[in-house]
């Protein structure tokens, strides 16, 4: 029985408090972002990110999977700070999708998220989705950062990825791969308000009814969920801020593990959540087993 593990971790916000810049770059809706970060500064802390990724190298993930928010405001200085982070990781793949604070104003790629494309891949934003391929799964990495106004969050999915979207979907199920959708928004409605959520949601939605999909994961939420997609049995699984300082379970600094094992012409899932306690322990809960015959 062959194993292969993966780490879903999400919405780091890597401490500002940390590099350089111009008040000048603040002159957008950056401004209002950056009186958003001086108020919840201590509700993310990198003393817990730290405790997180220490978890996860104790249990050795084969793949890291990060879906957005490494920054708070896409300044090309945060942009280089986490490249310098996810340099420093000690695992052997790391994959990133980016998330709406990523793209919160119009950039330069190249310094911006070009710093990042060691860990993307994407050397444009047209190369989305991203798709990483193992011996049993097919991981697409989808971008729903988009810049958008002030005091929203939301995120858009152009008609182009979307025509890729269902074409990698397609080919993945072709090859008997495990199909896991990484994007940064939740893909449904009312799981979170209006403003936030993915505009042209039901334009993915259609696409992963007809074309199907294994595993959906997503951030954003800074909220650990295990549901399902829509009326179907694919696990729609959300994960809280890896940064968190939070009390509540739901909201505490977690990492999810997915774990797949190949016996034969089957292959068995379990996917749980480790979540950091108030005594900065790791406790498991949520185990969950499905089993997938390609």
């Amino acid at each position: 029985m062959k194993r292969f593990t993966i780490a879903h971790i999400s919405d780091i916000h890597l401490p500002l408090e940390t590099i350089q810049f111009s008040k000048l770059s603040l002159c957008n809706k950056r401004f209002l972002s950056f009186l958003s970060w001086k108020k919840r500064r201590l509700i993310l802390q990198k003393k817990n990110l730290d405790l997180v990724i220490g978890d996860m190298i104790a249990h050795s993930p084969d793949l890291v999977l990060i879906s957005g928010d490494l920054t708070n405001l896409a300044l090309p200085e945060e942009f280089k700070q986490a490249a310098e982070w996810l340099h420093q990781l000690p695992f052997p793949n790391v994959r990133v999708v980016p998330g709406n604070h990523d793209c919160l104003v119009k950039t330069q790629w190249h310094n911006t998220h070009a710093y990042w494309t060691p860990w993307t891949k994407a050397y444009a934003q047209e190369d989305y989705p991203i798709v990483t391929k193992t011996d049993t799964t097919a991981i697409i990495g989808i971008s729903t950062g988009v810049p958008t106004l002030p005091f929203f969050a939301s995120g858009f999915i152009d008609r182009d990825q979307l025509e890729r979207i269902k074409e990698a979907l397609r080919k993945a199920k072709e090859e008997k791969l495990f199909r896991i959708v990484m994007l940064h928004h939740p893909p449904v409605s009312g799981i979170t308000k209006e403003r936030k959520a993915l505009r042209n949601r039901k334009e993915l939605k259609k696409i992963l009814l007809d074309e199907g999909a294994d595993m959906i994961l997503y951030g954003h939420t800074h909220k650990t969920t295990t549901t399902r997609f829509l009326h179907t049995n694919i696990p729609m699984l959300g994960i809280a801020s890896a940064s968190s300082n939070a009390v509540r379970i739901q909201r505490q600094a977690a990492w999810r593990k997915i774990t797949l094992e190949s016996q034969e012409d089957m292959l068995h899932v379990n996917f749980s959540v480790r979540t950091v306690d108030k005594h900065q322990q790791f406790i498991e809960r949520s185990s969950f087993y499905l089993n997938h015959k390609p």
